[in-house]
């Protein structure tokens, strides 16, 4: 059996891709990053999506990152944004983009699977974040793959973004087949009880579903 190792932090998108992985016959392993986010849902998430499906799950700590990394996610002074007439959508997910954040997981990652003997390594990079986030797009991904290589002269290594031509709705109709506990997800980038309904996490939330006409198991806020 082949193995993989994917990077998950409790979203729709990881979580889905997990699953397709378990489905397309991997043994699965999986890594998550406290990377220094104002809250620790998404990691008591992944937690438990990952012992929900017995894969062996390791929890990284790189919080002293905050430091260097201004964005609306990691930096206390900077606000998260909500999405109103003032602020659209698309300018929201500007303060939302943490500077290198995906090439400084995936070269972790890529060092954890040397170790472990793992050859393929997934993340959830997909088509609706291409514009804002520069490391999920195709290019990227060809690039870090090369770079990657190299760096451990491994010829056989693969990064693999398996969703990057997708939308966020088609990822949804994915994980509804594959029986993705979406009522267990989290995509909110506020920590409270309930996902805030207008931060522009959760709007993209909303809107998959609503697309492809599946009710979202997510209670919100507003």
């Amino acid at each position: 059996m082949k193995k993989a190792l994917t990077i998950i932090s409790g979203g729709i998108d990881s979580s889905t891709l997990l699953y397709k992985i378990l489905n397309d016959r991997y043994e699965a392993y999986a890594l998550t990053f406290i990377y220094g986010q104002k809250h620790s849902k998404e990691v008591e998430v992944a937690k438990d999506i990952t012992s929900k499906l017995n894969i062996d799950h390791k929890v990284i700590d790189i919080s002293s990152l905050q430091e260097i990394l201004r964005s609306a996610l990691t930096s206390p002074e900077i606000k998260i944004p909500e999405v109103s007439g003032e602020l659209k959508h698309y300018d929201s997910l500007k303060f939302t983009v943490v500077p290198n954040r995906n090439s400084i997981f995936l070269s972790i990652a890529v060092g954890y699977a040397i170790s472990i003997r793992v050859n393929h390594v997934f993340y959830a990079a997909h088509f609706s974040d291409r514009g804002v986030y520069p490391d999920c797009r195709e290019e990227f991904v060809e690039a870090f793959n090369h770079a990657s290589r190299l760096a451990t002269d491994n010829p056989d290594l693969v990064i693999e973004a398996p969703f990057i031509k997708m939308s966020k709705s088609e990822i949804v109709s994915l994980g509804t087949k594959l029986g993705v506990p979406y009522e267990l997800t989290w995509s909110c980038y506020k920590g409270g009880e309930k996902h805030c309904g207008v931060c522009s996490s959760c709007r993209e939330r909303k809107r998959a579903f609503q697309d492809i006409g599946i009710p979202d198991p997510t209670v919100y806020e507003r």
